[in-house]
C-alpha cells in the first residue's frame, strides 16, 4: 500500500473506488489539522478541528479503507483536539479506543469511549468529538441507508423504523472482539494490499462488516434478527398473512381480517405482534412497499407516483417517507438503480 498525496500540498487524499487510480486501503500520516479536516470532510461531511487548551496539533497516522458506504481504519493521534461537524452525516460511527479516550457530545447525552467501552455515535446527532490522551482507535463507519438496506434483506421484509444502536457497549464481548479483529485484519500489512487489486474480496469484506455490526452490536432490531426462523405462526395468523400477500393493495381493515381469520380482532393483533413482530397495519404497509420496491427495480415505465398509487399509497410524499424509512433510500434512487 502506498500513500496517495497531492504533490502541491503534501496531503493525503482518497480516490473513490472505481476510478482509474482508486485504492481501497491506504497508509497515511498527517501533521496538518487542515489536511485531516480535508480528508474527513471529503469522506463524510465538512468538519472543523479545534485545539484543546491551545495545545498544538500533533499528528495522525494509520491505515484507512473505504468501499461503497463503509469506512474502516486503524488510527493513532498525538495531541488533543476536537472535531466539530459543519453539516450532519447520515451514518453511524462505531469506535473502539485501544489507548486514550474519546468523548462524543450528542446534545442530550455524552458518550465516553475507553479501552473497555466502545461507542456508536450517530452522524445526524453528534455535535463534537474530542480525542485525548494520545488516542489510538479502531473504527468502522457505515452509512445509515446501507444499514437499513442490509437489515431489510436479512429480515426478509422492509424495516418500518430506522435501526437505533446502543450508544455505549462493552468492547470485550466475543462478537465485538471479532469485529475489532476484522478491522485489524483488513488494515494489516499482510492483507490490506490485496484489497486494492481484489474486487471480489472487497465485496465479501463489505458484507462481513455489515453483518458483523448488525449481529454483534445491540440495536433496536436485534431481537427480530436473532428470532428463530423455525417459529411457525398459528393458523389464524397464517390465514391473514396469506390473504395480505395475495391482496396487497386491498384496503382491508383489521376487523375484516379478523373475520377472515375467525378470531377476535384483539387475538389477531396479539398474534401479529408475536409472530410477525409488528402491527397488522404496519405489516400491510411493508408488503405494499415490497411490491413497489420490486416494480421500481424492474425498471417499470410507470412514473413513481403511479407505482405508489398502484400499491395503495395515495399520497406520494407519504409514500416516499415510508419507502426511505424502510429501505434507507428514496424511491427515485431505486428507480435509477433499476435502469443501470
Amino acid at each position: 500500500m502506498s500513500d496517495v498525496r497531492d504533490s502541491k500540498k503534501g496531503e493525503l487524499f482518497f480516490r473513490a473506488a472505481g476510478s482509474p487510480t482508486s485504492q481501497v486501503v491506504v497508509n497515511f500520516e498527517l501533521r496538518d489539522p487542515d489536511a485531516l479536516a480535508d480528508l474527513l470532510s471529503r469522506r463524510f461531511s465538512p468538519v472543523k478541528i479545534l485545539p484543546v487548551d491551545a495545545a498544538p496539533f500533533g499528528a495522525v497516522s494509520g491505515t484507512y479503507g473505504a468501499h461503497a458506504g463503509i469506512d474502516f481504519s486503524r488510527t493513532r493521534y498525538t495531541g488533543d483536539f476536537t472535531l466539530v461537524p459543519q453539516h450532519l452525516y447520515d451514518g453511524v460511527f462505531f469506535y473502539f479506543p485501544v489507548h486514550g479516550h474519546m468523548l462524543v457530545d450528542q446534545g442530550r447525552e455524552q458518550l465516553l469511549g475507553t479501552t473497555t467501552k466502545a461507542i456508536a455515535a450517530e452522524g445526524f446527532a453528534y455535535r463534537s468529538m474530542t480525542f485525548s490522551g494520545n488516542l489510538a482507535k479502531r473504527g468502522v463507519v457505515i452509512s445509515r441507508p446501507l444499514l437499513a438496506e442490509r437489515l431489510s434483506i436479512l429480515l426478509g421484509r422492509p424495516i418500518v423504523e430506522k435501526p437505533l444502536f446502543e450508544p455505549v457497549v462493552n468492547a470485550g464481548t466475543p462478537g465485538l472482539q471479532a469485529l475489532q479483529a476484522l478491522v485489524e485484519f483488513a488494515t494489516g500489512a499482510g492483507f490490506g494490499p490485496a484489497l486494492n487489486v481484489g474486487p471480489l474480496t472487497v465485496r465479501r469484506l463489505h458484507e462481513m462488516f455489515l453483518d458483523m455490526i448488525l449481529e454483534a452490536w445491540p440495536h433496536s432490531y436485534s431481537k427480530a434478527l436473532h428470532k428463530p426462523s423455525t417459529c411457525i405462526a398459528p393458523r389464524h395468523v397464517k390465514l391473514v398473512l396469506d390473504f395480505i400477500a395475495e391482496h396487497p393493495n386491498a384496503p382491508t381493515s383489521g376487523a375484516e381480517l379478523a373475520a377472515i381469520s375467525g378470531v377476535s380482532l384483539r387475538s389477531l393483533q396479539a398474534g401479529f405482534r408475536h409472530f410477525a413482530g409488528t402491527s397488522i397495519a404496519a405489516y400491510q404497509r411493508q408488503v405494499r412497499l415490497e411490491r413497489a420496491h420490486r416494480d421500481l427495480l424492474r425498471n417499470s415505465a410507470l412514473p413513481i407516483e403511479d407505482i405508489a398509487l398502484k400499491w395503495g399509497f395515495t399520497n406520494a410524499g407519504r409514500f416516499s417517507r415510508y419507502f426511505r424509512e424502510a429501505y434507507g433510500v428514496s424511491p427515485f434512487a431505486v428507480a435509477r438503480k433499476g435502469t443501470q
